[in-house]
């Protein structure tokens, strides 16, 4: 037998191999039927092998079994024709014919940027400004129970979960495809590892993504994302208030850089994290990998306060004195330049 009849062979007895002898065949004719799941754009990476693409179809509802999408291809001599980009690929194909599809020609895409920190109505902006979505469509979206249930995320919208990312989507693509996608690429980021450090925290899924988009809304300079993160952790175990200007701004409705003022937080909501101990009901923004693994690997800090330079960075506190003490001089500072900034307007 040429050696690559044989390497098919081998591919398709380790999936039989998974089985057990008696049940293969059936195994088999179960994970080669289509899964009927929707129609989708999907990714496919330069570089990526069979298995990993196998792995993201599976992800997707595509196909019912990576290791049999992988011993498909082999099975044909297509596991090394397979070319990276985008293709709409329908559930209700086989894996067989879903390999048939990824021969086909890739689709013409469009180019979108959703940066870190974005609420889901700001994320409507952008995919409308780009041409690809209905802003009022895509945040109905995002707030179906059924495509929540769908996804598996247990909330009641989809804020926090539609991952920042560069996309590439075709121009065709429905609102309810890109929130597919994005919850898809969030779940992705979101792996195993991750999911593994959730009952060492003590925090639920939604919980740990809450504390990110927080984590997120507060950080501008990378840097300082680990230890902000540390100190919101400590103050949760302590069942402290966060006191987190971020989550304000969200229950406001806005998002400004500014020192929030005395009546803004006293604003009547469970996102404020002033007047509310512990987590606010769900995530104020979609956060990055970045602000996720700092809210699961928060490092161990003897910091407790934290109030903005206005500059992009943090001045960090133990106590309460010394935190004080830092918003004097911060305000001194300020008025120190508005002052310098006024004389040199004069002149």
């Amino acid at each position: 037998m040429p050696l690559p009849s044989i390497r098919r062979w081998l591919a398709l007895a380790a999936v039989l191999a998974a089985a057990g002898a008696g049940a293969g065949a059936a195994l088999l004719w179960h994970l080669g039927r289509p899964t009927g799941g929707p129609a989708l754009a999907v990714s496919i990476d330069e570089g990526m092998s069979a298995r990993a693409i196998g792995v993201r179809l599976e992800a997707l509802g595509l196909v019912r079994s990576a290791r049999y999408f992988e011993a498909a291809a082999r099975w044909r001599g297509l596991a090394n024709r397979l070319e990276a980009g985008r293709y709409r690929l329908d559930g209700s194909r086989s894996p067989s014919q879903l390999l048939d599809d990824l021969l086909e020609a890739p689709l013409e895409m469009v180019r979108v940027t959703i940066p870190e920190g974005l609420t889901r109505h700001q994320t409507a902006g952008r995919l409308r400004a780009a041409g690809l979505a209905d802003s009022a469509r895509f945040v109905a979206a995002t707030e179906s129970l059924r495509l929540l249930s769908d996804l598996g995320v247990e909330a009641g919208t989809l804020e926090g979960y539609l991952f920042p990312e560069t996309y590439f989507l075709p121009p065709d693509a429905t609102e309810e495809e890109i929130v597919r996608h994005m919850v898809a690429e969030f779940f992705r980021v979101f792996d195993d590892s991750l999911a593994a450090r959730l009952p060492e925290l003590g925090l639920s899924l939604h919980e740990a993504v809450t504390l990110a988009s927080i984590v997120e809304g507060e950080a501008m300079a990378a840097e300082e994302r680990p230890v902000i993160a540390a100190i919101f952790h400590r103050r949760l175990n302590l069942d402290r208030r966060l006191e987190s200007c971020a989550t304000v701004e969200f229950a406001l409705g806005v998002q400004k850089r500014e020192p929030l003022t005395n009546e803004d937080l006293e604003v009547v909501s469970p996102y404020n994290t002033y007047r509310h101990a512990g987590l606010p009901p769900g995530p104020i923004c979609s956060p990055g990998r970045a602000s996720v693994e700092a809210a699961l690997h928060p490092p161990e800090t003897d910091f407790f306060f934290f109030v903005a330079r206005g500059d992009g960075t943090h001045e960090f506190s133990r106590t309460n004195r010394e935190h004080e003490a830092a918003k004097r001089e911060i305000r001194r500072q300020a008025r120190a330049a508005a002052r310098a900034a006024g004389a040199a307007g004069l002149n």
